[in-house]
C-alpha cells in the first residue's frame, strides 16, 4: 500500500466514522477495546488496552485515529485499560461463536460458496443454541463480519459466567470432537447418540418408502439381502433402533459397516463448523459491530435471523458511494459487488465505482490514482 492509497482510505473510512452513529456494545465502558490504525497499514499493528466511559470519547478516538479494523473485549472487567490481563478484574464474558469460510471444508474456493456454506452453520447453530441449549432468541445476535462469515453472541447471564473449560465443553459438543455415539451392541445412552439413532431410524424408513434401501444392501454386499431388508423394515425393529438397540441385527461385516458411513454422515450434517478457540476464550477480541473491516471495506452488520437467508454481503453491507475512483490494479481478479461482476487484470488503469475500488485496495489488489 502506498502513500496515496493509504491517504484515500484514511478519508473515506473517517468519513464513514464521522458520520455514522456507531452501535455501542452493552456496558461498553467495561470492555477492553483495541484497534489497528490504517497509518500503520500494511503492517498489523495492535493498540490494545483502551476503554471508553463515553460515546463521546470512542468517537472522538476513532475519528482522529481512523482505525482499519475495530476490536472490544467479550469480557467485563473492572478495569479493563490495565494492561496486565490478571489485574484487569474479570467479571463475565459474552460467548461467542465464529463460524469463517477458513474453518469449513469446501469444495469450492468461491467467496460466494463459501459465505453461503457459512451461512448454513449459522442456521444450524442458532436452531441448537435455542432447541438444546434453551438460550432465549432475544439474547442472541448474528452478525456478518465484513469479510469471510458470521459471528454469533450470546448474552445471556447463565452462559456470560462459564469458565473456558465449560465453554470448550460447549465446542466439543458442537463440533462431535469427543462424543462417543455408536458400542458394540448399539448407541451409548447421551443425548447426542440419541438424536444419531431417531436420525438413522428415519432416514432407514425413507429408504424404505422409496424403495432404495435393497440397493443400498446389495451396494455394500450383504448378505441375505431379503433376510436383512425384512428385519430392518420392521416396524418393531425401526422402533428399537430409534431407541439405540442394534443387538438384534446379524453380525455381518457388510450391514456394520452400512450402519457406520450411515452414522457418520448424519454427524457430518450434525457437526457445526466453528473457530473453536473464539468460543472457548473468556477474554477475546471481537471485531465492532457497524465497524468497518480493514480487508474489504465491508460493515459489520446485524443481522436477524429471518433475514439471514436473503442477505447478501455485498449489497447489504456495502457503505461507500458509486462515484468513480482512478485505480491502477495489481492483482488479477473477479468479484461481484452491488449487482455488478467485475473482472480486472494486473496493470490496468481503471475508473471503478468508489465501494469496488475501496474492496480492491483493502484487499491489496489496487493502488489509489493512476
Amino acid at each position: 500500500m502506498d502513500e496515496l492509497t493509504r491517504a484515500f482510505l484514511i478519508k473515506k473510512f473517517g468519513e464513514y466514522y464521522k458520520n455514522e452513529k456507531l452501535e455501542m456494545p452493552v456496558e461498553f465502558d467495561k470492555r477492553e477495546w483495541a484497534f489497528v490504525l490504517l497509518e500503520n497499514l500494511p503492517s498489523f499493528v495492535m493498540r490494545r488496552h483502551i476503554s471508553f466511559g463515553s460515546f463521546q470519547d470512542f468517537q472522538a478516538f476513532v475519528t482522529s485515529k481512523v482505525p482499519a479494523h475495530i476490536y472490544y473485549s467479550s469480557a467485563y472487567y473492572l478495569k479493563p485499560e490495565i494492561e496486565k490481563m490478571e489485574d484487569k478484574g474479570w467479571i463475565k464474558a459474552d460467548l461467542i461463536f465464529d463460524v469463517d469460510a477458513d474453518h469449513i471444508p469446501l469444495k469450492s474456493k468461491s467467496y460466494k460458496a463459501a459465505l453461503n456454506r457459512a451461512k448454513k452453520e449459522i442456521f444450524k447453530l442458532y436452531n441448537v443454541l435455542i432447541t438444546e441449549f434453551g438460550i432465549d432468541e432475544k439474547k442472541i445476535k448474528i452478525f456478518f463480519s465484513g469479510s469471510r462469515g458470521y459471528h454469533i453472541h450470546v448474552y445471556e447471564e447463565d452462559f456470560q459466567l462459564l469458565s473456558s473449560g465449560e465453554r470448550r465443553e460447549i465446542v466439543d459438543y458442537l463440533t462431535i470432537n469427543t462424543e462417543r455415539i455408536l458400542n458394540g451392541r448399539g448407541f451409548y445412552d447421551s443425548l447426542r447418540a440419541q438424536q444419531v439413532s431417531k436420525l438413522l431410524t428415519k432416514y432407514l424408513k425413507y429408504l424404505i418408502k422409496k424403495e432404495k434401501l435393497i440397493d443400498m444392501l446389495k451396494a455394500y454386499r450383504i448378505r441375505d439381502v431379503e433376510r436383512v431388508y425384512t428385519i430392518l423394515s420392521s416396524s418393531e425393529n425401526l422402533k428399537r433402533i430409534e431407541n439405540g438397540d442394534l443387538s438384534f441385527l446379524p453380525k455381518y461385516k457388510g450391514l456394520r459397516m452400512l450402519i457406520n458411513d450411515l452414522t457418520d454422515k448424519i454427524l457430518n450434517n450434525l457437526r457445526i463448523y466453528i473457530d473453536a478457540p473464539v468460543t472457548a476464550d473468556v477474554k477475546r477480541l471481537i471485531r465492532m459491530p457497524s465497524s468497518l473491516h480493514g480487508k474489504t471495506g465491508l460493515k459489520v452488520v446485524e443481522i436477524k435471523i429471518d433475514e439471514l437467508d436473503s442477505f447478501n454481503p455485498f449489497c447489504n453491507a456495502v457503505v461507500f458511494g458509486d462515484e468513480k475512483v482512478k485505480v491502477r490494479i495489481l492483482k488479477r481478479a473477479s468479484f461481484e459487488i452491488m449487482g455488478e461482476k467485475y473482472s480486472v487484470r494486473a496493470g490496468e488503469k481503471l475508473a471503478l465505482p468508489e465501494y469496488a475500488a475501496i474492496l480492491l485496495m483493502c484487499r491489496g489488489m489496487a493502488l489509489y490514482g493512476h
